[in-house]
């Protein structure tokens, strides 16, 4: 089985290690980018190197639904698409996209068809 691979960015644990330094505030999650280029010509999830601030081919950012938190240094961030949104498309990158427009977190996976009779939730975990 294919494994899907997520990466906090370096732009992340930048803000991070200055606020831990500094006392400074990091900035807040508020959308989900989606986009159909995170897999090889086999189909495999692409690697990722933690500095990405785009996704290969983004097709859509979209406000995210909310966050849960998971333990004490995990989050869940979750984005629904609306049966009309993607129809059509392949899904196979994901990333958080924080008040800046930078991405926090970048996600790859097999693909995932959206279809447009349905609706797809998908959840991004960023670990601390």
């Amino acid at each position: 089985m294919a494994e899907q691979l997520t990466v906090t960015t370096l732009y992340a644990r930048q803000q991070m290690a200055k606020a831990r330094a500094e006392g400074g505030t990091l900035t807040k999650i508020v959308k989900m980018a989606f986009g159909n280029g995170g897999t090889n010509d086999t189909g495999e999830p692409i690697s990722l190197q933690g500095t990405e601030q785009s996704l290969k081919n983004e097709l859509l950012q979209k406000d995210i639904d909310g966050f849960v938190f998971m333990e004490p240094a995990k989050v869940r961030y979750t984005c629904t698409l609306e049966e009309s949104e993607l129809a059509g498309e392949i899904i196979n990158e994901l990333a958080l996209v924080d008040e800046n427009g930078k991405f926090t977190a970048v996600r790859t996976m097999t693909d995932k068809h959206k279809d447009g009779d349905i609706e797809f939730v998908f959840e991004i975990d960023d670990i601390y």
